[in-house]
């Protein structure tokens, strides 16, 4: 049976040399076994003669297409997982490859830490493909509780949004399974209305990680009340607030500029403009840029979101108008201008996390369920 861990071989197909040379040196470094191909038929063979967990694919290649390579693979019918490595022009092609059985794609320029991610949760899903086929082996008398691990293991995948930077967050995340994919969408929306507030590169680049550990503070909050699907009592309120002072002492001191960010950000994005919000009661600009930008992203998802606690979500149109209603009241003016300006470009996103969602949805769902 596939295990996950760094001791698995990952395999970089690419024809063009410098770029097949920079995605193995960033294996290399977080410690993976890398072999690298620079055609489609050598690729194959390596494949065939070697366990290969993971490849990396580029859309293009020489000879045929990336397209062409995954599907030969998956043809073999090897436990290879496959991730498409495009360009931003080929994005809409990444897209499909995911309908057709690649688990993941990433962009040029790669970022190393979203890259560390999409590798852990592909080596994650293999290991539970391997698993959902040794149960179709198991005894009879064992069939229901391995299904039932199965299940559960599977859903966590789904919350798994793993920031190789930031790896308290990932213990946040898998407390609370409806906030993993959350974490991933409200960093990039994050990141968008700070960019579009002009704010420099490096800046940016620090929100986008920081704010994924906006709530890593509910690490301390009990099950009961964090996955409660009621109402919170009033005492059951006051405890879910401190998430945010857990947080932020969880992250202080670190020596790491972006987890310092983090812990502000943990502190402060449930503050409101007008004063009413917490821990502390802050008022307009004593709350920190990073907690305004960051609240606004943070309630856009949360309530275009199923949650435990409610029944549906919004619509995109139906939140901007609900966040457009408390401008001045919630959110920072200056912030919602930037929002507004944005808006296409997370309308955008969104919609490139519901295809991702979806494309990966039916792979969980492709697998052999046992009967």
């Amino acid at each position: 049976m596939a295990t996950a861990g760094k001791g698995e071989i990952l395999l970089v197909v690419d024809g063009d040399d410098g770029q097949r040379k920079i995605l193995s040196s960033m294996l290399l470094s977080e410690g993976y076994h890398c072999l690298v191909s620079s055609n489609a038929a050598q690729a194959m063979e390596l494949v065939e003669n070697h366990e290969v967990a993971l490849a990396f694919l580029a859309t293009n290649l020489c000879g045929k297409s990336g397209f062409q390579l995954l599907r030969e693979i998956k043809a073999k019918g090897t436990d290879t997982s496959v991730i498409i490595v495009a360009d931003a022009k080929d994005v809409d092609f990444a897209i499909q490859s995911v309908k057709s059985g690649a688990y993941d794609f990433v962009t040029r320029p790669v970022n190393p830490v979203l890259l560390g991610l999409s590798i852990r949760r592909a080596l994650e899903t293999r290991r539970l493909e391997s698993l959902a086929f040794d149960n179709k082996r198991s005894l009879e008398s064992k069939v229901a509780e391995r299904t039932r691990d199965l299940s559960q293991n599977l859903a966590k995948i789904k919350s798994a949004s793993i920031d190789t930077i930031m790896r308290l967050s990932r213990a946040a995340e898998f407390k609370d399974e409806d906030t993993g994919s959350h974490i991933e969408r409200m960093s990039r929306y994050t990141a968008i209305v700070a960019d579009r507030m002009g704010l420099p590169d490096a800046y940016v680049e620090s929100m986008l990680y920081a704010s994924s550990m906006h709530d890593i503070g509910k690490i301390g909050i009990p099950d009961s009340i964090l996955l409660k699907s009621g109402k919170l009592s009033s005492e059951e309120w006051e405890v879910m607030k401190r998430h945010t002072i857990i947080g932020a002492k969880i992250l202080d001191g670190a020596e790491a500029e972006v987890v310092r960010l983090g812990g502000i950000i943990a502190l402060s994005h449930h503050e409101k403009w007008n004063g009413t919000g917490y821990p502390f009661g802050f008022k307009g600009e004593d709350i920190p840029l990073s907690g305004r930008i960051a609240a606004i992203a943070d309630v856009f998802d949360s309530l275009t979101s199923k949650r435990v606690y409610r029944a549906d979500d919004f619509t995109a149109d139906e939140t901007f108008r609900i966040i457009e209603q408390s401008v001045g009241v919630q959110f920072d003016p200056a912030v919602f201008t930037a929002f507004k300006a944005a808006w296409p470009d997370i309308v955008s996103e969104q919609e490139r996390f519901r295809r991702l969602d979806s494309s990966r949805r039916e792979t969980v769902e492709s697998l052999p369920l046992i009967s």
